[in-house]
């Protein structure tokens, strides 16, 4: 099972980097629970698909450091690279897999940086959408 989880927390990890949300959706449990160093917590793979959906304007990509597996567990350490000034922001992640797909995610990041990045996304954000974007 070790290698299954580690297959799947880097598949991940990696199809949020490159904004794949299709493929995202199809390996979390519909029950994820979303939690940790964030403002809110999230219930169900919709909300969490739809809160990185609102962060994919500044996602470049994420680039694996570690990931240690434990049976169905797993922490994965990762920098979220933006394409804001910013550039990577030290994250990990815990989660927990259930009948094959990521059923918890406990997500903790450096801070320091991050408002940077909010504020980039929001200022994306407010700006009009070329016709031919």
């Amino acid at each position: 099972m070790t290698t299954a989880v580690r297959d799947l927390v880097a598949d991940y990890i990696q199809s949020v980097g490159d904004g794949r949300l299709d493929h995202v959706a199809a390996l979390l449990h519909p029950e994820l629970d979303f939690g940790g160093t964030t403002a809110v917590e999230l219930h169900g793979a919709g909300a969490y698909l739809a809160a990185l959906e609102r962060l994919s304007p500044i996602i470049e990509r994420n680039d694996i450091r570690q990931i240690v597996v434990d049976g169905d567990r797993a922490v994965v350490v990762y920098d979220f690279v933006t394409d804001t000034e910013v550039g990577a922001v030290l994250t990990a992640e815990s989660l927990v897999v259930e009948d094959g797909r990521i059923r918890s995610i406990t997500l903790l990041f450096d801070w320091r940086r991050w408002p940077e990045v909010l504020a980039e996304l929001g200022r994306r954000s407010a700006q009009p959408v070329a016709a031919d974007a």
